[in-house]
């Protein structure tokens, strides 16, 4: 299978193996899915994507993590102008549908954080509450609404976040879920409420599962083999798998910059891969490097593959592969793709400035008159017409 190659997700066929994934953005005007969200996923949509996923949005009021994080419950009208926008370019599209739980912040709700119970987030360290049976139930019923809101604005499906900065993640580990009750006892049982809940709603539409398949807690959580357990009990209930790994005890493991080996989560995939009985994996973890990504589906590490900030860094990654043609590096710098700051920057890229200013930013002119930069082959100089020189000096 080629990284290119079309493949079915669900009922659905993607134009590639490739999955642009959710992560903050700051587009959003408020609490909503903006014109700015729309040009930004179009972009990478027109550039092949096969699967895209939206910002992840707040399945319940109670939640909300930051100041820009949208709310599913008003992200309608955006969720349906995206789905027209990328329609043309066949690429799945899906809401991502979450709730922080006790990693989030009451800074701007003004509410107590929810959670299993009452274990503190070792970073906020802000006193959560333990939920009791009405807002659990409550929040089921979020997680299906939403779902039915997206199915609603002509998306494909949903992709529900237990991955990092997830309440769902937080009842399957034992380092945050301390009930004796039925929810402890059995930790996937809400996770599996909310999936039956869901596929209620969506129907013949994709459900997706993020999932973090290692806490890298040594002392208890969620370790590779205690993820095993979790995937073969909900992976009849999804249409795909994406394998991440981290939690409040490794925030920063979740998305590293380019210290951390690209395609750190090879090992951990390809062994969930096996528990997933069939059910399409989606590899993630720092690659960017669509030779990497190609290597990841011939050695049989996964179907898919996520490659969020490559295509942050060049939209047109996957038609530029299709074509033979070189893609513009993304260098896992972090500098400013990553937007969880009280400033709120808007999502954007050191090698791409044009990202997240796609419908405020005029196309880069050529230049009437080309210089000659003595730098290797490097694609923002050559949309500017510049000649590319490999000699240095």
């Amino acid at each position: 299978m080629k990284l290119v190659d079309p493949v079915r997700i669900g009922r659905s066929t993607a134009p590639s193996r490739v999955l642009f994934g959710p992560h903050d953005t700051n587009l959003g005007r408020d609490r909503d899915i903006s014109d700015r969200h729309v040009g930004y996923y179009a972009a990478r949509a027109a550039g092949g994507a096969g699967v895209l996923v939206t910002e992840i949005a707040s399945a319940h009021d109670s939640d909300w993590p930051y100041e820009r994080a949208p709310l599913a419950s008003r992200c309608g009208p955006g969720w349906a102008a995206v789905a027209e926008a990328c329609r043309p370019h066949g690429t799945v599209v899906l809401a991502g549908l979450g709730h922080s739980g006790s990693q989030g912040s009451s800074a701007f709700s003004q509410r107590v954080l929810w959670a299993p119970s009452r274990v503190p987030d070792v970073a906020g360290r802000e006193m959560p509450m333990e939920l009791e049976q009405a807002e659990i139930d409550a929040l089921v019923v979020g997680f299906a609404s939403a779902s039915r809101e997206a199915m609603r604005s002509g998306l494909h499906g949903v992709e529900l976040n237990a991955g990092q900065f997830s309440l769902l993640r937080q009842f399957l580990s034992a380092l945050t879920n301390q009930r004796s009750d039925d929810y402890g006892t059995d930790r996937t049982r809400l996770l599996r409420e909310v999936l039956a809940a869901v596929r209620e709603e969506v129907g013949e539409g994709v459900v997706g599962l993020r999932l973090s398949c290692d806490e890298l807690a040594p002392w208890a959580g969620i370790t590779p083999e205690a993820a095993v357990g979790v995937v073969e009990s909900v992976r009849d209930a999804v249409d795909y798998l994406v394998v991440v790994r981290g939690s409040a005890m490794g925030t920063s493991a979740t998305r590293p910059d380019l210290h951390t080996e690209p395609g750190f989560n090879i090992d951990l995939c390809k062994g969930i891969r096996e528990a997933a009985g069939g059910t399409p994996v989606v590899l993630q973890g720092s690659v960017v490097d669509p030779d990497q990504a190609q290597r990841a589906l011939d050695d049989r590490v996964a179907d898919l593959v996520e490659m969020t900030r490559a295509q942050i860094a060049d939209p047109d990654l996957v038609a530029e592969v299709r074509e033979g043609r070189p893609v513009r590096p993304c260098v896992l710098c972090n500098q400013k793709c990553n937007v969880r700051d009280n400033r709120n920057p808007l999502v954007s890229c050191i090698v791409n400035p044009s990202a997240g200013h796609e419908t405020d930013e005029p196309p880069i002119p050529t230049e009437t008159h080309p210089q000659t930069p003595t730098a290797t082959d490097h694609k923002t100089s050559t949309e500017v017409g510049h000649r590319i020189s490999t000699e240095v000096g």
